[in-house]
């Protein structure tokens, strides 16, 4: 039976396993049963991720199964290794690697981390339990926390992020409003436009299928655009929304801005990219 922190990735759960980064580090590795260096490195994960007991993702990518994946986050050579830590690409290496220069990768990124900045176990306690699907076990966990330190904002942002996790839309929302204005705040509600957005709508892959068949219309666009968003593929999702702005403004009565504005609140000023299309909006619209 394979341990829960590592998963063998396809087209119908990559969004789920890039999602996972926003809790827990996530290891892309993209092999070839034909590639030598492939077959000697995959051993050498196996081990370290039994050693991290789930502190990050093992998520395994076969490029020849899936050459589609491996173009879309950008794979040039064989094995190689991205590193994404709350949706962003946090480090990579291509080619062989000894295990050394692995942890070397990893090592900066685990047991980091709580939302506030600071360490925190039993916030890593949380990502872990997450990345293992153990949300009901997560969410008791962060009550009773909360019970003990209502003040602790960080665990009121992240009990939030683990109710949208369990589909828990309605009490996610008001964990968010009890937060009243605390700096926490954009990011859950960012987060939280894109969640309600795509309830009921239809996989990635089907509008990423539209797009591939004939360029897709706002519809496509504007859904594949808000999938990739919180599946941490920021860059692409940001610039499916613009092209909706840019070609239809109108459509869902000016909801590609909307969901741009959204998006800056969920990455947060920090993130080089906010900046980079806030800059970009100011200019379509002015």
């Amino acid at each position: 039976m394979t341990d829960p922190y590592i998963i063998d990735v396809d087209q119908t759960n990559i969004n789920d396993v890039l999602q996972k980064s926003m809790q827990t580090p996530v290891l892309l590795n993209f092999y070839s049963s034909m590639s030598e260096p492939s077959n000697t490195l995959a051993p050498i994960l196996v081990t370290i991720a039994d050693d991290y007991q789930g502190k990050f993702i093992l998520a395994r990518v076969d490029s020849d199964a899936m050459p589609e994946i491996a173009q879309q986050l950008g794979v040039r050579a064989i094995p190689a290794l991205k590193l994404v830590v709350k949706g962003q690409l946090a480090g990579e290496l291509e080619g062989a690697q000894q295990d050394a220069e692995v942890r070397q990768l990893l090592e900066p990124h685990i047991g980091v981390a709580d939302i506030s900045g600071h360490e925190d176990p039993f916030v890593g306690q949380i990502q872990r339990a997450v990345s293992m699907g153990a949300l009901d076990e997560a969410i008791a966990s962060l009550e009773s926390a909360i019970t003990e330190q209502p003040t602790v904002m960080a665990y009121q942002a992240l009990y939030a992020d683990v109710l949208m996790d369990a589909k828990r839309i309605e009490d996610a929302e008001a964990v968010i409003k009890n937060m009243g204005d605390d700096a926490l705040v954009p990011k859950a509600k960012g987060r939280l436009f894109f969640v309600r957005l795509l309830e009921g709508a239809e996989p990635a892959q089907h509008y990423q299928a539209q797009i591939q068949a004939d360029g897709g219309g706002s519809e496509s666009r504007y859904f594949l655009g808000a999938h990739l968003m919180i599946s941490g593929q920021e860059e692409t999702g940001l610039n499916l929304l613009l092209s909706v702005m840019m070609n239809d403004r109108a459509y869902e009565e000016d909801g590609a801005r909307l969901a741009l504005l959204s998006a800056f609140d969920f990455m947060g000023t920090e993130n080089p990219l906010t900046s980079k299309f806030r800059r970009k909006l100011f200019a379509l619209l002015h």
